[in-house]
């Protein structure tokens, strides 16, 4: 009968969940009990953290030593609050902005609890200092001389010019007594074998007197004005170009019976490796072979392109020029061989010059062929205005192949308005 009983009871739904309930009531009652004990918590290196340290800078001080830089601290807290008290969450704080002088200083410093936390549930039972000792300096600078040495080295066929630095200078802050023991500060281009410019801007390290490296514990008393400093080491390819120049033929001359010589012939150029790498030749600019009867030295200056640096130093290439197998004829050209094209409208051409002494450039077998019938000249008297005035003329070599004229020519024109030209008055009777 009572194992019937039981057995009913046990195994009805009503049992079931009076039983779940009263084994959630029992676990949440060992939860808070467990959770809400009361622990002893130490944590230590809590980083000390300073105030309105700006202020002290500005009234020109600094810290120049604080001890100790880290505390150890211990609390009484449930045991739910113990994961979040250590030392990444919590810190202490000193306030700086009362400190108006040099000298040894001595603050009090605030715990600083993590966000949320209800700190009425925490007692701070001890903390390994109450008070923060610090020495306070006057702030010193000093100019520094910023160095960049470069030992890479560039590849084969460029050159690097001198690494150049921006600013040259910095300033450096801190104690007298660790400012004092700069000397330079240094950059160090970790780079080899350049082939274009190299611009960057890298850190520095700063040396000692001795031009040793500040160690760390120095370092970390000193501000500096300048965090990188740009570098730019400027690389340029160089390369032997080829000098050439242009030849005007005419007057018999030609490719197959003239020949040039160029001094320089070639000259080492510098410059950026994209205005460099396709320039192969230089042209000096163009000779005029009718200007001189068989040999004519020219001078030209070496147009460098932009951008681009002789370093071989020449400035001015000198052409001869020589040819070879004419002969020169000679001859005085009466008038009647000066003709005009274009006369300006409205206006009368006279031509004025009598004669011209030509100087016609030839085979020797044409030579006992050309005279005065065979030379025309012609001058364009286009857009002329009224007067008398020399004019270029151009000379023609009817029927001698090659030949021509030697230099520049120029005859006088007279151009008259047509109103002003005389009729002739017939004869009386």
């Amino acid at each position: 009968m009572v194992r019937e009983l039981f057995s009913k009871i046990f195994s009805s739904r009503a049992f079931y969940i009076v039983f779940s309930l009263l084994v959630s009531i029992a676990l949440w009652m060992f939860v808070e009990i467990n959770e809400n004990q009361i622990q002893t918590h130490t944590v230590p290196g809590v980083r000390v953290v300073r105030l309105n340290e700006q202020v002290l800078n500005d009234r020109n001080f600094l810290v120049s030593s604080m001890d100790p830089e880290t505390v150890e601290l211990t609390f009484k807290c449930p045991r739910s609050l113990v994961q979040r008290l250590n030392k990444d969450t919590l810190s202490v704080q000193i306030d700086l902005a009362s400190i108006t002088s040099r000298g040894n200083k001595i603050l009090r410093h605030e715990i600083v609890f993590p966000t949320g936390l209800n700190v009425s549930e925490v007692i701070v039972e001890s903390s390994s200092v109450g008070q923060i000792s610090l020495y306070i300096d006057r702030i010193y600078s000093k100019p520094v001389r910023v160095s960049a040495p470069y030992t890479g080295g560039v590849s084969e066929g460029y050159i690097a010019d001198p690494v150049e630095i921006t600013p040259r200078e910095i300033m450096v802050y801190g104690p007298a007594e660790v400012v004092s023991r700069v000397g330079a500060a240094q950059v160090r281009i970790v780079r080899e074998n350049l082939t274009t410019t190299f611009t960057e801007n890298l850190g520095f390290v700063l040396l000692d007197v001795d031009g040793e490296e500040l160690d760390d514990a120095l370092f970390d008393q000193l501000s500096v004005s300048e965090e990188t400093i740009h570098i730019n080491i400027p690389v340029r390819m160089q390369k032997e170009v080829t000098l050439t120049v242009d030849l005007g033929f005419g007057a018999g001359a030609t490719s197959q019976n003239t020949t040039f010589e160029i001094t320089p012939r070639t000259i080492i150029i510098a410059g950026d490796p994209e205005d460099v790498r396709d320039l192969n030749t230089i042209n000096l600019g163009t000779i005029d072979l009718t200007r001189f009867e068989y040999t004519d030295t020219v001078a030209f200056p070496i147009a460098i392109p932009n951008n681009v640096t002789p370093l071989s130093g020449e400035t001015e290439a000198r052409v001869m020029v020589e040819v070879k197998g004419l002969t020169m004829r000679y001859l005085s050209v009466s008038n009647t061989r000066i003709h005009y094209v274009n006369e300006p409208s409205g206006h009368t051409a006279e031509i004025r010059t009598q004669s011209l002494d030509m100087r016609i450039r030839c085979r020797p077998e044409d030579f006992e062929e050309i005279s005065e019938a065979n030379i025309r000249i012609v001058a364009d008297l286009r857009e002329l205005g009224p007067g008398t005035q020399r004019v270029p003329a151009r000379v023609y070599v009817d029927g001698i192949d090659g030949a021509g004229a030697i230099g520049n020519y120029m005859i006088m024109v007279a151009i008259i308005r047509e109103e002003y030209v005389r009729i002739p008055t017939p004869d009386a009777g």
